[in-house]
């Protein structure tokens, strides 16, 4: 009702704000901007970049460079090819084509008729591989391969799968020569010293089969040991392994050679060398414990696995250390403990200042392993011993 003749005037729900028409126009424009961006951050539009890139097809001229490839061909028939591969790559150039060229031997390769066959050994399947690998997603038209197909490592290209087509350029002899070779010669690069380690030869032959061959193995002018193989019919290599006793630390250059027997087309093949580092012998380890424990049992049978370790068991008063031992490395399973046990023991292994493996357990004396100061500190949890 009204009152005093004056009405009540009623509150304003939505008031017009501090500020003009202008702001809150550009107010709203920018709440519209952000709730639009958000909405396409969130709902994230797949963008396509297409890219196109013309590329010239490219023929590889693979080249085995072995130093059979030189011996097996007459120089002139081997002139010839390696001028006609020039002649051929200049031909395809003209065409369009890009023509690169790969041997054996890493590195960057020059022009076909410049190229030196000096490789020592012959893996057609992986300088074919790599040409697969380096070309992947290009454009790789072909592959023109010079080899006489004496291939000594890795598998036959015939049994492989490639993806480019191959034309083959072959050079060579295919009459068989009467020889003897070594082709393989597998052992350890390290070894250690007063260790015996195998040195195993493979030879390969043609013309010799039923016969034998004199293998040496060779200390630079020493003749180390000598055996006779027997090459047997209907095979065309066979293995044989010498047994070396590493001498002191140090570079060591050894030396399998075939001695050549008459009639045989060469004697470069007959020989590859070995170079082996030898390092010192056997570790001395020192296994020592507080008293008898299944931990040690399990401990020493794990090292005397490994022929590399030179064991050393000690427990006091069981099997006590002698003064004076000699170890590099020392395993103290609950050392020092609790009473003064093995402090002998302990005081020798400080003494020599090798390193140390302190495996802790109830027998440990904490505070005496704390003293020590090998970086770890260990504080004890609950109760102290009664003393």
């Amino acid at each position: 009702m009204p009152v005093g003749g004056r009405g009540l005037r009623r509150p304003a729900i939505l008031g017009p704000g501090p500020w003009g028409p202008r702001l809150n126009y550009a107010l709203a424009s920018l709440r519209f901007l952000v709730v639009s961006l958000l909405c396409y951050l969130l709902l994230g539009p797949l963008l396509t970049t297409s890219t196109t890139r013309t590329e010239k097809p490219t023929v590889v001229l693979a080249v085995d460079n072995s130093q059979s490839v030189e011996l097996f061909t007459p120089k002139h028939v081997l002139g010839q090819a390696t001028a006609g591969l020039a002649q051929l790559a200049a031909t395809l150039r003209a065409k369009g084509f890009a023509v690169e060229t790969r041997a054996l031997t890493p590195g960057r390769t020059p022009g076909p008729d410049s190229l030196r066959f000096t490789a020592a050994s012959t893996d057609l399947d992986q300088l074919l591989t790599d040409t697969r690998a380096a070309y992947d997603g290009r454009n790789l038209a072909a592959v023109v391969l010079l080899s006489d197909g004496i291939a000594n490592q890795g598998r036959g290209p015939a049994t492989a799968d490639y993806t480019f087509p191959i034309y083959a350029v072959a050079v060579g002899d295919t009459v068989p020569k009467k020889d003897l070779r070594l082709t393989d010669l597998a052992y350890n690069r390290v070894v250690f010293s007063g260790n015996k380690f195998p040195l195993e030869a493979e030879l390969a032959f043609e013309g010799y089969a039923g016969g034998t061959a004199t293998v040496e193995l060779r200390e630079g002018p020493r003749v180390l040991e000598t055996r006779r193989v027997a090459l047997p019919a209907g095979r065309r290599r066979v293995r044989t392994a010498f047994q070396v006793t590493a001498p002191a630390p140090g570079k060591r250059r050894y030396e399998v050679r075939v001695v050549p027997q008459p009639g045989e087309f060469t004697a470069l093949n007959n020989a590859r060398p070995a170079f082996v580092e030898v390092v010192k012998g056997k570790l001395r380890v020192l296994l020592a414990g507080a008293a008898p424990h299944p931990d040690l049992k399990a401990l020493r049978a794990a090292l005397q696995t490994n022929d590399n370790f030179d064991l050393t068991l000690a427990v006091p008063g069981v099997a006590p250390l002698k003064p004076g031992a000699d170890f590099d490395v020392a395993i103290l399973h609950q050392l020092p403990a609790q009473g003064g046990l093995g402090a002998d023991i302990l005081a020798q292994v400080q003494a020599k200042g090798v390193p140390a493996l302190y495996v802790v357990g109830a027998q440990s004396d904490l505070a005496a392993y704390n003293r020590l100061g090998t970086g770890l500190s260990i504080q004890p949890r609950g109760p102290k011993p009664t003393p």
